[in-house]
């Protein structure tokens, strides 16, 4: 009988439990001159801000600029000198940015909409001038590096493409990818399933030269999906309006005039084929959202212009459980201007690896705090380690995960390696990714075992960022099965 192997791995978890409602503003500040509206985080934990503002804390820093975690201008990034309005960051896996917006030089050289700058923030001068005719609104980048954009552009380099287009890891015009024949008015979001499809959203009625609106679905060669969704979004998509989760789940934001026209519906969740999903059709708020986040426990952290959320105060910044219901723990953190003028808007919103929430847009208030166009926010959630790996050939690939609102490593992890469960040795540093740190280990003859464990700390000196927990560890072992359901 054949067999097979499967690694089975036992998971440590570690939680501190904190107060419920225990959201605060902490002192990260960085005074751009105005308000951000593209907001990224990079690998390593700098922060990127895109925007129409010419210096960053009286630092030369136009349309671009990088934080360091503190929120200090970090003086490695100069001023990539963009004449115009960044709205879209993307960050390559080679450490290189594309940015997208309304301008048409970036470094004194012509670049329309859209350019790619080196991790030093000069010009990339190895992607070409796309030539559009458009401003860029969302940036995705595909496995292969190629480039989708989506915007009120109508044309790349002379050649029709509505709203949506696809580019080469150079800039170039990918003609593989046909037009998507949107119509009227602009694409505000582009999103990647896992099967290569391509998600679009924003203010259309047409797409695929039918009549379609506000979210569509085209193949990895650009061709319509007529059928998808299912059961379409009542309005239109903003910026940064479509994610997909890791379930394969779509959820979508903006402003959507719901029947009674008394609301607008804050976000909808699709399944991965584009029926609508439960409780998400029933929460409504004053107006609109233009960012939001997925956290690793299924909760939305969400931001835009709204006041209430589900009946509830809530000022531009709102966090729903997974089943789409406002989160009461979540305390309302009234990003406002004063007291007589609390609308303040939230363009952008990310969260760290840490747990905690930056914020950006137009606001010089946030739980009272004085923070000029930047805030960020401390959760509260308990901080939880996930520890999992997966074989690959004679290695196996060790992702270790750090959630809630824990003390960011203040150095790389180390990954250490044991036949026993006693005696250790190590392995090696282990990578940033955009979840937590990841490296690649040995992976022992089958039939036996190992263990493997990380271990890192904060700043301040403790252990993996939170108290008490020293490791996370986790160990693997060949399993021959003969029960007949090889």
């Amino acid at each position: 009988m054949p067999s097979i192997v499967r690694i089975a791995a036992v998971l440590t978890f570690a939680v501190l439990v904190r107060d419920i409602g225990a959201q605060t503003i902490d002192a990260f500040n960085p005074l751009p001159e105005g308000p951000p509206k593209a907001l990224a985080i990079q690998p390593d934990g700098k922060v990127l801000i895109g925007g129409s503002f010419q210096n960053v804390a009286g630092a030369p820093r136009r349309g671009v600029a990088r934080l360091d975690v503190d929120g200090s201008v970090d003086a490695g990034f100069g001023d990539p000198d963009v004449n115009g309005d960044v709205i879209a960051i993307a960050v390559q896996d080679d450490g290189k940015l594309l940015v997208g917006g309304s301008f048409n030089q970036v470094g004194g050289a012509a670049r329309h909409d859209l350019a790619r700058l080196n991790a030093d923030g000069t010009l990339d001068t190895g992607f070409a001038d796309p030539n559009l005719d458009g401003e860029v609104w969302s940036i995705a980048v595909q496995p292969d590096g190629k480039v989708l954009i989506a915007g009120d552009f109508t044309e790349v380099n002379g050649v029709a493409r509505t709203y949506l287009a696809r580019l080469s890891p150079t800039g170039a015009l990918d003609t593989g990818f046909a037009d998507a024949q949107l119509c009227c008015l602009a694409a505000r979001s582009v999103a990647l399933q896992a099967d290569g499809h391509v998600l679009v959203g924003g203010y259309f009625s047409q797409a695929g030269g039918v009549s379609h609106f506000y979210l569509a679905r085209y193949s990895s060669s650009g061709v319509f999906d007529a059928a998808f969704p299912a059961s379409p979004p009542p309005g239109p998509l903003g910026s940064g309006g479509i994610t997909v989760g890791p379930d394969g789940s779509i959820y979508v934001i903006g402003g959507y005039v719901t029947s009674d026209s008394a609301n607008t519906r804050l976000v909808s969740r699709l399944t991965s084929a584009g029926a609508l999903v439960g409780s998400y059709d029933d929460l409504h708020t004053d107006c609109c959202a233009s960012s939001f986040v997925l956290q690793p426990d299924g909760k939305l952290l969400i931001g835009g212009n709204f006041q209430q959320v589900g009946d509830q105060p809530r000022h531009a910044l709102a966090r729903l459980d997974a089943d789409g219901t406002l989160d009461g723990a979540f305390a309302d953190l009234a990003f406002s201007f004063d007291a007589t003028h609390p609308n303040g808007s939230i363009f952008g919103i990310a969260a760290q690896a840490d747990g905690k929430v930056l914020a950006a847009g137009n606001f010089t208030l946030a739980d009272g705090q004085p923070r000029q166009y930047m805030a960020r926010a401390v959760t509260g959630d308990p901080v939880t380690s996930r520890f999992a790996g997966q074989p690959s050939g004679s290695s196996v690939v060790v992702t270790w995960t750090r959630g809630g609102d824990g003390p960011e490593l203040a150095q790389p992890p180390t990954l250490v390696h044991s036949t026993d469960g006693v005696n250790f040795g190590v392995v090696g540093p282990m990578t940033r990714i955009a979840t937590g740190w990841q490296a690649t280990a040995p992976y022992n003859v089958h039939g036996a075992l190992f263990y493997l464990q990380a271990i890192g700390a904060t700043s301040g000196g403790a252990q993996n960022g939170s108290s008490g927990q020293v490791a996370s560890g986790v160990y693997f072992s060949d399993t021959i099965f003969a029960d007949g359901f090889e």
